[in-house]
C-alpha cells in the first residue's frame, strides 16, 4: 500500500506574456469575460488536480478528496451552457496532454457534470445560477449536483474502466467497500467543493462581487460572537487538526477518534458564524485531512487490510455526514439571520411607505447624543384621505419625501408615523434653514389623477437630547406645535424646558381616569343652588379625581383626555351611579332632596344611554323628579337623537337645564326650538352685571325670553351681595356661586 498525490496536470505556457493584458483589453466585453473565465477555470482545475489525494489498496487506486469534478460542476452552475466551449477546449487539452486513463477519467467527469447539471437546470429554473448558501435551492443542489453527480460519475467511470480493460479487478466486483469509500469522498468533494470552486470562479469573473463577499465575512467576524469565544474556537480547531494531521502517534486522541470532536466544534462555528465563513474553511480542513490520512488511519494500527478498509469506510462516512450537517446548519443559520434582519427592518419601518418609523428614530437618538428634529404636518390630509382613499395618504407622503430628500445632507434622515406626520432629523437648525423648508413646502404641489394640489403645512422644530426621556410625548408636543404654526403662518419653535416628569403626567392621569371609571371612585362635590323665592335649594354635582399623594385633579385637566379617548359617556354613567348610590343612602327626611348632574353630548348620542340610565333609576329606586340633567349649549344639541333623548327624559319626570347659556352661537334660536325646564346664564355675563350696562341688559333679555318660555332661571358666578341684589331685582329665581355656597364633599351635605 502506498499513498501519493495525483498530479497529472501540466503548466500552461503563455506566449508573449508581456503583451497579454493589451490583447485582452482589445477584445469585446463578452469575449474578454469568457476568456478570463476560461483561463481561471484551467488554472483552478490544475490546482484542484494538484491538491487531489489518492491511496493504493490491494492494487486499486482510491480517490479521496478530489476537487476536479466540483470545478467542472461549479463552472456549469456559474456560466450554464455557455461554459460548453470552455469544457470542449478542456476535453481537447486533456486528450492531448494526459495519458488515456486520465483522459477517460476526465470524460466521465464531464459527462456526469453535464448530466446532473442539465437535470438541475430544468428543476431549479432561472434561479439555478444564484450563489450558494440559499436554503431555497439547497435540496435541489444536494440531490442533483451532489448525489446524482457522484452516482453518475461512479457508474460511468466504472463502465469505462470495464470496457477499456484497464483494471481487471473491476470485471468481477463493481460495487465494493473501496468503491463505497471513493463515492463517499466524492460526495463530500461535491458537497463542499462546488460552492468553494464557484466562489473562486465568480471572484475571477466578477471581482466586485468578491469584494462584497469579503465585506460580508468582515461583518460576520466583527458582529459575531465575542472575540474571546472566536479565539477559543480557533484554538480548538487548530488543536484537533494537529492531533489528526501533524502528530503521528498511537494514542487514541491522535487517531480517527478525534474526527468525532470536529463536529460539535464546526457546528458551533456554523451556527454562530454562518455558511459564508465556515464553508471555505471546511474545504481547507478536508484537503488537509485527505492529504494526511496516513497520520490518523494507518495499517500499522490495524490487524488486517480488511480492518484498515473498514476504518477508511467509517472515516469517509463520518466526514461526509459531518460535511452534510455543517452545510445544512450553515445554510439554515444564514436563512434565519436573514429573516431576523428582515423582521428588524420591518419593525423599524412604516409598512406602507417603507420609511423609518418612530422606533428607528428612537434607536438613532440613542446612538446620537443630541439631534435636531423638525416635524411637518398637513391636517387637510385627513379629509383628503377620506375622499380619495388611504392610498392617497401614502402616495402623498412618498411624494413629499422625494421632494425633501435633495434638501438634506448625507447624515440627515426622514421618518414617518401615520399618527403624527413627517419628521426630519437634522444635523443643524437655524431660522433661515427652517424658513427655507417652510417656503419649499408652500411651493410643493402634489399630483393625483387629474388634480394638482397645494396643501398647507405646519412646521415645528426642537432640539432633542438625552435629558428628555419620553420621545412619544415630545413628538406629541411637536405635533401640537405644527397646528400653531399652521394658524400663525410661520414655523414654530418648541422649547423643551422640563424633564421627564411632565411627560409622564398625561399617562398617569389617563391611568387614574380609567381606574376612577372602572371603580366608580370619582370624588363628588356639591354646590348649592338657592332660591330667591323661598323654595327648597338643590345641589349641582361636580367631580374631581384623586391622584397619588391625595392631590385632586380637576375636570379641565382630565376631561380633555376622556374626550380624546371616547370615555366621556363612561364618565357620565359613573358619576350618575355614584350620585344615585349616595341618594339611596340618605335618610327618609332627605327623600325630596334634588341633584343636578352634568351630561356631555357624547352620552346623549350613545345608543344604550337610555337603557342604562333607566336601569340605574330602577336599581337605586330614585324618583326621576329628583334629578336635573344639565346640558351644555353646543352644536350637538341640534342632533335629532339628542333632542329625542331629552324629550324622553322630560317625559320620565327629569328636568333639563341648559348650562352656560349665552356662550354659544344663535342662543335665542336654540332657545326657541329646544324644550327645557331651566336656563342657566353663563357667569361671564353675571360677574360684571352691576358695573357693565350691556351685561345687565343682556341678562334682562335672557330672563324675559325664559319667562316667555316658562323656564326657571339660574344665575351662575354670584360672588357678592351686590350681584345677588341686582339679580333679585331682575327676577332671577335661582342663584349659584361662592357667595351663596361653595362646593363641598357630597357626603357632608346632610
Amino acid at each position: 500500500m502506498s499513498k501519493k498525490n495525483h498530479n497529472t496536470g501540466n503548466s500552461v505556457s503563455l506566449h508573449d506574456r508581456g503583451h497579454l493584458p493589451l490583447a485582452i483589453m482589445a477584445l469585446p466585453g463578452g469575449i474578454k469575460k469568457h476568456f478570463v473565465l476560461c483561463i481561471s477555470f484551467f488554472l483552478l482545475y490544475l490546482l484542484a488536480d494538484t491538491l487531489s489525494s489518492s491511496i493504493q489498496i490491494v492494487g486499486v487506486s482510491l480517490k479521496l478528496y478530489d476537487l476536479t469534478l466540483p470545478v467542472i460542476s461549479a463552472l456549469l452552475v456559474l456560466y450554464s451552457f455557455r461554459a460548453l466551449p470552455t469544457l470542449g477546449l478542456f476535453a481537447l487539452y486533456s486528450f492531448c496532454s494526459h495519458p488515456l486513463s486520465h483522459f477517460l477519467y476526465t470524460i466521465a467527469q464531464l459527462m456526469a457534470a453535464l448530466t446532473s447539471y442539465t437535470i438541475y437546470f430544468y428543476a431549479a429554473g432561472k434561479r439555478s445560477i444564484v450563489s450558494f448558501g440559499r436554503s431555497q435551492l439547497s435540496a435541489q443542489r444536494i440531490i442533483w449536483m451532489i448525489c446524482v453527480n457522484t452516482i453518475v460519475f461512479t457508474l460511468l467511470h466504472q463502465l469505462i474502466l470495464q470496457k477499456s480493460h484497464f483494471f481487471a479487478t473491476f470485471d468481477e466486483k463493481i460495487w465494493s467497500i473501496p468503491t463505497l469509500i471513493s463515492m463517499q469522498w466524492m460526495m463530500t468533494s461535491c458537497l463542499t467543493g462546488i460552492p468553494f470552486c464557484y466562489l473562486i470562479l465568480r471572484a475571477c469573473y466578477k471581482p466586485v462581487w468578491f469584494f462584497s463577499y469579503l465585506k460580508q465575512l468582515k461583518e460576520i467576524i466583527i458582529f459575531g460572537p465575542k472575540a474571546v469565544y472566536q479565539i477559543v474556537w480557533i484554538l480548538l480547531l487548530v488543536g484537533l487538526m494537529c492531533c489528526l494531521v501533524y502528530i503521528k502517534r498511537d494514542d487514541i486522541i491522535f487517531t480517527d477518534y478525534s474526527l468525532v470532536w470536529l463536529l460539535p466544534v464546526m457546528l458551533w462555528g456554523a451556527i454562530c458564524l454562518g455558511h459564508a465563513l465556515i464553508a471555505p474553511l471546511w474545504v481547507l480542513m478536508l484537503i488537509l485531512l485527505s492529504d494526511s490520512i496516513d497520520n490518523y488511519i494507518t495499517l500499522e494500527r490495524t490487524f488486517t487490510v480488511d480492518h484498515y478498509i473498514f476504518h477508511l469506510a467509517l472515516a469517509s462516512s463520518v466526514i461526509f455526514v459531518f460535511s452534510l450537517t455543517i452545510v445544512i446548519v450553515g445554510v439554515m443559520t444564514t436563512r434565519i439571520r436573514k429573516y431576523i434582519r428582515h423582521l428588524k427592518r420591518i419593525s423599524l419601518s412604516e409598512p406602507h411607505t417603507g420609511l423609518p418609523n418612530l422606533q428607528a428614530l428612537k434607536n438613532d437618538i440613542i446612538r446620537l447624543n443630541s439631534v435636531r428634529l423638525c416635524m411637518l404636518q398637513c391636517p387637510e390630509l385627513n379629509t383628503l384621505t377620506q375622499n380619495h382613499g388611504i392610498a392617497f395618504r401614502f402616495e402623498f407622503v412618498k411624494a413629499v419625501v422625494r421632494y425633501l430628500n435633495p434638501l438634506l445632507s448625507d447624515n440627515e434622515k426622514i421618518y414617518y408615523s401615520p399618527g403624527y406626520g413627517i419628521l426630519l432629523r437634522l444635523d443643524s437648525i437655524n431660522v433661515d434653514r427652517i424658513d427655507s423648508y417652510y417656503q419649499a413646502m408652500s411651493a410643493f404641489r402634489f399630483s393625483w389623477e387629474e388634480m394638482k394640489l397645494g396643501l398647507n403645512f405646519g412646521i415645528a422644530h426642537t432640539v432633542y437630547d438625552q435629558s428628555v426621556n419620553n420621545l412619544s410625548h415630545m413628538v406629541g408636543l411637536l405635533n401640537a406645535s405644527t397646528f400653531i404654526s399652521l394658524q400663525q403662518g410661520k414655523p414654530e419653535a418648541l422649547n423643551l424646558t422640563s424633564g421627564g416628569d411632565d411627560a409622564m403626567s398625561t399617562g398617569v392621569i389617563r391611568h387614574y381616569l380609567q381606574k376612577s371609571i372602572d371603580r366608580q371612585s370619582f370624588v363628588l362635590v356639591a354646590q348649592p343652588i338657592v332660591s330667591t323665592k323661598g323654595h327648597e335649594k338643590y345641589h349641582e354635582v361636580l367631580i374631581r379625581m384623586m391622584m397619588p399623594g391625595n392631590k385632586l385633579c380637576f375636570p379641565n385637566t382630565f376631561l380633555p383626555l376622556a374626550y380624546d379617548a371616547g370615555l366621556l359617556a363612561e364618565v357620565d354613567m359613573a358619576v350618575i351611579e355614584q350620585t344615585f348610590r349616595f341618594m339611596d343612602s340618605l335618610d327618609e327626611d332627605q327623600a325630596n332632596s334634588r341633584f343636578s348632574i352634568n351630561l356631555t353630548p357624547q352620552s346623549l348620542i350613545k345608543s344604550d344611554f337610555q337603557e342604562r340610565l333607566y336601569a340605574l333609576f330602577k336599581a337605586y329606586s330614585i324618583r326621576p323628579d329628583r334629578i336635573i340633567f344639565e346640558i351644555i349649549e353646543s352644536d350637538i344639541i341640534d342632533s335629532i337623537n339628542a333632542s329625542r333623548v331629552l324629550r324622553e327624559l322630560r317625559k320620565l319626570g327629569c328636568k333639563i337645564a341648559i348650562d352656560d347659556f349665552g356662550t354659544g352661537e344663535s342662543s335665542y334660536l336654540r332657545l326657541k326650538n329646544l324644550e327645557a325646564d331651566i336656563l342657566k346664564i353663563d357667569g361671564s355675563f353675571i360677574r360684571n352685571v352691576v358695573e357693565n350696562e350691556f351685561d345687565r341688559f343682556t341678562v334682562m333679555s335672557f330672563c324675559e325670553a325664559a319667562n316667555f318660555k316658562n323656564l326657571e332661571v339660574v344665575a351662575e358666578f354670584v360672588e357678592n351681595e351686590e350681584i345677588e341684589q341686582m339679580l333679585v331685582t331682575m327676577g332671577v329665581g335661582w342663584l349659584q356661586g361662592y357667595h351663596t355656597g361653595k362646593p363641598a364633599p357630597i357626603e357632608s351635605l346632610f
